[in-house]
């Protein structure tokens, strides 16, 4: 074999040694690890097997239990001991017993080891998606699945069920259509005087929205009563900064230092209060403003009854009032005249609502249901109206 025949081959051995070392590298990084087993989570007893459930008090958000389990475990190419696969994402699910969680219901999704059930949670999941009637008691079931894995992931579902009888409550949503008045300077301080009754913009009891815009003299100290304090000097109080308290306190009441037509607005929920300037500029003073209806046969022969108006504000007017015939409702207008009325913008605010002057769009009337004696106040001002039947 002469020198080039040896060069050659010497060549031929190093590129056939190196192309074995660079396939074999290749193939040892392209093998993945395999997920030879999966050892699913296992849920933790609860502490009871049956609740009655109670409603919260209004802004608590009481727990009913701590729903704890194990880890999922993953074993990788044949290994006895657990390796991780990436993130994994725990779904806590309840279901009606016996269905084979054929519309499992979800309580949390986290990654920890436990989730926090809320009793307000579960009542509303109940009551308002599984249509469980309040006092009716429900067999459920709970289970844990895990999901894990990217691009494609899959689950894998709890080792064990938890049972669980649940008896939801009936919601009860706090009336928050409780009058508020103001007392102070204007009524001489007199805890059961309710002259000065707050207006709504609507009859929503969701709402703790009141409003009053009138004639506030100068130098004048006030706070606000609800309807259950009267009679008491326990009072929404002024705390400063627009924040409210409500408490029996000889000081912190509200202050006006200059005459004039304000527009108070507090939040009995959030506990905050504003107090501005109204423009009276365009404000018109009326000699008679009447509540009319079908009651009075719509005013025939001027028999609908004139209010009274207020003698600290004479943009407040008063009325109490026999209504025996609710029929088509009620509205206001001025001077047994139809030339200048009052129409609620929504008919069916009651007692609270807000009124239009000479809308062109409706003529609607305030819908009253129940014959009886009514108290009326109205703001001819802004067009809020009260109209209450009376206990």
């Amino acid at each position: 074999m002469n020198f080039f025949n040896r060069l050659y081959m010497k060549k031929y051995l190093f590129l056939s040694v190196i192309l074995v070392l660079l396939f074999g590298s290749c193939a040892e990084r392209d093998k993945e690890p395999i997920l030879t087993k999966v050892n699913p989570s296992t849920l933790n007893s609860l502490p009871f097997e049956s609740a009655s459930l109670s409603q919260p008090a209004e802004g608590a958000s009481p727990l009913l239990c701590t729903v704890t389990w194990s880890a999922t475990q993953f074993f990788l190419d044949g290994q006895e001991e657990s390796s991780s696969v990436g993130p994994i994402s725990y779904t806590l699910e309840l279901a009606k017993a016996g269905t084979d969680f054929s519309n499992p219901q979800s309580l949390a999704v986290t990654s920890s080891l436990h989730a926090d059930i809320l009793t307000k949670t579960i009542n509303d999941l109940l009551t308002k998606t599984l249509n469980v009637q309040p006092g009716e008691t429900f067999d459920a079931e709970l289970r844990l699945t895990a999901t894990y894995g990217e691009g494609l992931p899959k689950t894998v579902a709890s080792s064990n069920l938890l049972k669980l009888t649940l008896t939801p409550y009936e919601e009860v949503v706090e009336n928050q259509l409780k009058a508020v008045y103001i007392c102070g300077d204007m009524n001489g301080w007199n805890n059961s005087n309710t002259d000065f009754i707050m207006f709504r913009d609507d009859s929503d009891p969701s709402n703790p929205v009141y409003t009053y815009t009138g004639r506030i003299a100068a130098n004048c100290y006030f706070k606000f009563c609800p309807e259950e304090a009267l009679g008491t000097y326990k009072m929404y109080c002024d705390k400063g900064d627009g924040q409210m308290s409500y408490e029996e306190n000889a000081g912190g009441a509200f202050y006006n230092a200059t005459e004039g037509y304000k527009t108070i607005t507090i939040n009995a929920k959030d506990m905050t209060y504003t107090i501005t300037d109204f423009d009276m500029t365009n404000a018109k003073t009326w000699d008679m403003v009447n509540f009319v209806g079908d009651f009075c046969g719509w005013g025939a022969n001027n028999a609908d009854p004139a209010m009274t108006p207020s003698s600290y504000d004479p943009h407040i007017w008063s009325l109490t009032v026999n209504v025996d015939n609710p029929g088509y409702g009620v509205k206001f207008r001025v001077d047994h005249s139809w030339d200048n009325r009052w129409c609620p913008k929504v008919p069916s605010n009651i007692p609270y609502g807000v009124a239009e002057y000479n809308p062109t769009s409706q003529d609607n009337n305030i819908s009253i249901q129940d014959s009886g004696e009514y108290s009326v106040k109205f703001n001819d001002l802004t067009g809020h109206y009260v109209v209450m039947l009376k206990k």
